[in-house]
């Protein structure tokens, strides 16, 4: 059992170690946080918003897991797709 926990522990730790953002990942997501806070304070029910932070921890692990040219591509259309909506919806 406690071979377990560590191989687990390792394992775990190896994952979070190599899922790097790149710059424009890390931009992407800082404006989602954004997005979600704003919604927040607008008043979006808490289940929408959960169901959105789920969302958002899953596709951060997927492109974590791309390499750094795929990631920058994924996000820079995330990212001019978000601003667009957010512009639409009056939220800065």
């Amino acid at each position: 059992m406690k071979a377990i926990t560590v191989l687990l522990t390792a394992t775990l730790f190896s994952v979070s170690a190599s899922a790097a953002l790149t710059p424009t990942c890390e931009e992407y997501y800082k404006e989602i946080d954004n997005f979600v806070a704003k919604m927040k304070e607008t008043g979006t029910p808490e289940a929408q918003l959960n169901t959105l932070k789920q969302q958002y921890e899953q596709s951060r692990q997927q492109i974590a897991a791309l390499p750094d040219a795929s990631q920058d591509m994924a996000c820079k259309q995330g990212l001019d797709a978000l601003r667009q909506s957010m512009s639409a919806a009056g939220i800065k």
